[in-house]
């Protein structure tokens, strides 16, 4: 079983990582099985004499309250494996994994142990006078009189209480100890007449104020106690090191020294005021006087988790200062109170003032000046509470960070990273145990969140250092957790990747996480029923199908970290997008089966031509329409590209791998009254347009694994009364009058011969592999091809490869593009490879996993810069300073001047339809599943919505 920790707030101080007096007496009591609380409750006091855990303000024991908080004390569990392994193994077990227990209480409750007498079965106690079974008779006997005297006791106190509040006389009722130095009275120390001569509520403002000067002095004794028995004593004698004294003391001591003389000068205030008479009549004067000086509890506070840790860090490491702690404690001075106990004084004192003058502000009669002073007081008292609990939560933040930023490493060397953890705007959000699997010995993990990854490592103790192992690292902005439910009849080892088709396996992934937090899941293990709490981590980029699921102990346990992931991606999502979708077409008008493959504008960007799976649509694409709703032109099957080259009239169309031409005018009919098309080449699993040697070109390749063929055509403009031909250039193609369009729109054509096609052969280029992609420059060819991107210089047809081969710092690619052009296939063929022309005529090459720059020459440039794209991108497109890769999860919008994420849009099969790259219009079209009804897809435009930063004369970097 295991407490769940949370934050509270106890004097208007916040304790991380803490829980209150009734949750650990209900975990005890579950633990041993018992309904008897009392029982529990003594159990818990025994655990906590052995200071397992502890009042957060180190003054009272254990309560079975909720009022009281507490938190476990500061100490390392130390595991160790065999050979020193922090393997992530399918077949890892707890076998040779030995906790050092040396650290954990340990004792024997006899009230939960059976008769030591061998004959003592029946259900009455035997001889023994020791025997459970008396104890547990006698137990419920003693509960009954020392509840019927206690009964008795009250009621009795309650009658001579009213009895002597007639006759004048004062009854004290026993209160909750506030300190451990003073237990007298107000009443005590004035006389009898001054006493009686006061109104009811004035004597409890005196009791209250009596109760803040010697609360107060106290806590200056306290604060004396640490000067002379602690630092003075590391200061002067050779205890630590000279080395790293001055710094130790420091570092857990703080500026103790200044806050003893700031409440020196305040208890000097506060008796010498009590002094001149024995009925205070004011005190918020000087309350005001102080209060403005506490600017050092601010800088104590926010250190004192360091403190902490530097002090544990020290016993460990030097066994003179553990003898000296040891003796320090154990002298009389100490009031048997640990050092973190007087070390946390200063700050819960912060938080008691406010009770305390609160209590005052009650019995403080109307008119009376404190009603103005104390008010003030307490504001300015709270506002630093605010500040120690902000620089508190700020310095262990930082604190945590750095530690383990300086003692973490990667179990694989792949995964190997810079964390930027020393970020100034980095933070924990949150910090905890799971388990790899669901059996009670399973090994566990440490899991941190922080606000840019969720990283899953071991915890290894060295020289009393705790070291990080990172066993997986997943991008936060790609983790959800999917609804879980795993049957299983052996021993699991889940912290294995699971696929979700792996047997006895069955995963449901979803984004909505709800109906998961309001069920546990069930596992069945060696045919015992039990309930099971699992967390699936998904990374939403390569290898999207593995998931890294481990386990909680209790729903209350799992439902933190799934708020606060859920909560850190809607924080992320928050932010001010700088790309946003667009819908293009209505929603529900092309169902999943009819596949989208290519989305294209014409017309001045007025219309629209989509090809699909079972023809070609035509539609209206502008904000003066209304009704965007396609309809179908040409009905042909798997039409996977399409092209309107409008200064000729011509729609080019690639249906089922035959390309063919058709007149632009059949946009304004009906597939029942489509022209026959012209064909032009078949084998053609895709084609290209594109201006090159100011001609407007058409390439169709015909390829092979040995060889690919390039036709080159020309787009030309037939007359109407013959074969004369008009060349199309670039300063035609880009007049795209409307009326012009209308004029061509209104020749109806008919089906006419294949030799009467608007496109002139001008030639084949031939590359010695199998080509993927081509592209046209002022006066290249770019081949994108399974030996990297090759350049056919269209004037010679001279080839040349685009990268430098002699460039070393373009090792990493080049020997990838040799090892899938060896006969041996050692790698996958990189298929997708992009380029973009940059404002500072800088070209930015994108490959399915880096991007890179590059000069005109093929050598690299900036070669500190470097992208490694989080997931498997399938197409690019480029809007300085933006890049945006198309994975099928989601699109990575990363800046190409720093390398940063700064966008990610999620989806599902999200796909480019056009990259706007080298278009009249740079526009991007791409299509994904409906998020709202998953049997549709849906089309969207990413447009811009937010004014990029661009930098001036700062070179491309990635490192930080």
């Amino acid at each position: 079983q295991r407490i769940t920790l949370s934050d509270h707030i106890k004097d208007d101080i916040e304790y991380k990582n803490s829980f209150d007096g009734k949750e650990i007496v209900d975990k005890i009591a579950l633990i041993t099985q018992t309904s008897d609380r009392k029982l529990a409750l003594r159990i818990g006091k025994a655990l906590s004499e052995q200071r397992f855990f502890h009042d957060v303000s180190y003054e009272t024991q254990l309560i079975d309250s909720s009022i009281y908080i507490y938190e476990f004390t500061s100490r390392n569990f130390y595991s160790s494996q065999p050979n020193g392994s922090d393997s992530w193994s399918e077949n890892e077990s707890q076998e040779g994994f030995e906790h050092d227990t040396s650290n954990f209480p340990n004792g024997i409750i006899t009230e939960l142990t059976h008769c030591y007498v061998p004959t003592c079965w029946d259900i009455r106690p035997c001889y023994s006078p020791t025997c459970p079974k008396r104890l547990q008779v006698l137990s419920l006997y003693n509960q009954q009189v020392i509840s019927w005297v206690l009964f008795c006791e009250h009621f009795l106190f309650q009658i001579k209480y009213i009895e002597n509040e007639e006759e004048g006389m004062l009854v004290q009722k026993p209160s909750s100890p506030t300190s451990f130095l003073h237990n007298d009275l107000w009443a005590d120390n004035v006389d009898q007449e001054t006493y009686f001569s006061l109104p009811k509520t004035e004597r409890k403002r005196q009791e209250n104020l009596y109760e803040l000067i010697y609360t107060e002095k106290d806590y200056v004794q306290s604060l004396d106690y640490l000067l002379n028995m602690w630092i003075r004593p590391l200061t002067e004698r050779p205890i630590i090191p000279a080395s790293r004294k001055e710094s130790f003391v420091r570092k857990v001591f703080g500026n103790v020294e200044d806050i003893y003389r700031i409440n020196s000068r305040l208890l000097h205030a506060l008796q010498l005021r009590q002094s001149q008479q024995a009925v205070v009549h004011r005190i918020g004067d000087i309350l005001l006087e102080y209060v403005i000086e506490f600017e050092p509890y601010i800088s104590y506070g926010s250190k004192q988790y360091e403190a902490k840790f530097a002090l544990e860090n020290e016993r460990y490491i030097n066994p003179n200062f553990d003898a000296f702690v040891t003796t320090t404690e154990r002298h009389p001075s100490s009031l048997k109170l640990e050092l973190n106990g007087y070390l946390t004084k200063p700050t819960t004192r912060l938080g008691r003032y406010t009770l305390l003058l609160n209590e005052i502000l009650k019995h403080t009669p109307p008119d009376h000046p404190d009603l103005e002073d104390l008010p003030k007081a307490v504001t300015i008292i709270k506002r630093f509470l605010s500040r120690v609990n902000a620089e508190t939560g700020k310095a262990k933040n930082r604190f945590d960070l750095e530690r383990i930023h300086y003692n973490l490493s990667f179990k694989y060397k792949a995964d190997e990273m810079n964390l930027d953890l020393l970020d100034k705007s980095r933070s924990i959000i949150k910090q905890g145990t799971l388990k790899k699997s669901p059996q009670i010995d399973s090994v566990e993990y440490q899991v941190i969140l922080f606000d840019h990854y969720l990283i899953i490592a071991k915890l290894k103790i060295s020289n009393g250092t705790e070291r990080y192992i990172i066993q997986r690292r997943v991008k936060l902005l790609h983790v959800y957790l999917p609804d879980t439910a795993i049957s299983q009849n052996k021993r699991s080892s889940t912290l294995a990747l699971l696929s979700p088709t792996a047997p006895g396996t069955h995963i449901r992934a979803s984004i909505d996480i709800g109906s998961q937090l309001n069920s546990a899941n069930s596992t069945s293990i060696n045919g015992n029923k039990t309930i099971h709490y699992p967390i699936a981590f998904q990374h939403l980029g390569r290898n999207t199908l593995k998931q890294y699921i481990l386990y909680t102990t209790s729903h209350a346990t799992r439902k933190p970290w799934v708020e606060k992931i859920r909560e850190q991606q809607e924080e992320k999502n928050k932010k001010s997008p700088i790309f946003e979708l667009f819908p293009v077409i209505p929603e529900h008008t092309f169902k999943e089966s009819n596949r989208i493959n290519h989305f294209i504008t014409f017309n001045g960007g007025q219309q629209y031509l989509l090809a699909t799976d079972d023809g070609v649509y035509v539609g209206h694409h502008n904000d003066r329409h209304t009704d965007t709703t396609p309809h179908k032109v040409l009905l042909l099957e798997k039409v996977t590209q399409i092209q309107a080259i409008e200064g000729t009239g011509t729609l080019l169309v690639l249906a089922d791998k035959t390309l063919w031409e058709y007149p632009l005018d059949v946009v304004n009919g009906k597939p029942e009254t489509q022209p026959s098309g012209r064909f032009v080449q078949s084998n053609a699993p895709f084609f290209y347009t594109g201006i090159c040697l100011k001609k407007m070109m058409v390439c169709v390749p015909k390829i092979s694994t040995l060889r690919s063929v390039i036709t080159v055509f020309e787009a030309v403009k037939r007359s109407e009364g013959g074969n004369n031909t008009t060349s199309i250039t670039k300063t035609t193609t880009s007049r795209r009058s409307s009326h012009m369009l209308d004029r061509l729109l209104s020749i109806r054509t008919l089906a006419q011969p294949s030799d009467d096609l608007h496109l002139k052969k001008l030639k084949d280029t031939y590359v010695p592999c199998e080509a993927y992609a081509v592209e046209l420059s002022a006066s290249m060819m770019l081949i994108t091809s399974s030996r990297g991107m090759i350049m056919i210089d269209m004037r010679t047809d001279q080839p040349q490869q685009l990268l430098n081969p002699g460039d070393r710092n373009l090792a990493f690619i080049l020997e990838r593009e040799r090892e899938v052009s060896s006969s041996l296939h050692l790698r996958q063929p990189i298929r997708h490879i992009a380029i973009f022309r940059t404002p500072r005529n800088h070209y930015f090459m994108c490959y399915d996993e880096y991007a890179f720059y590059i000069d005109s020459k093929g050598n690299r440039l900036f070669t500190k810069f470097l992208i490694e794209w989080e997931g498997a991108p399938e197409s690019f497109a480029f809007c300085y300073p933006f890049v945006l890769a198309f994975d099928s999860s989601f699109i990575e919008v990363r800046n190409v001047v720093t390398g940063a994420i700064e966008q990610i849009i999620r989806g599902k099969h999200m796909r480019c339809l056009n990259n706007g790259h080298k278009t009249e219009l740079s526009l991007i079209f791409g299509s994904k599943i409906d998020s709202m009804n998953e049997n549709y897809q849906s089309i969207f435009e990413i447009r811009l919505v937010a004014e990029p930063f661009i930098t001036v004369g700062v070179e491309p970097s990635t490192l930080n």
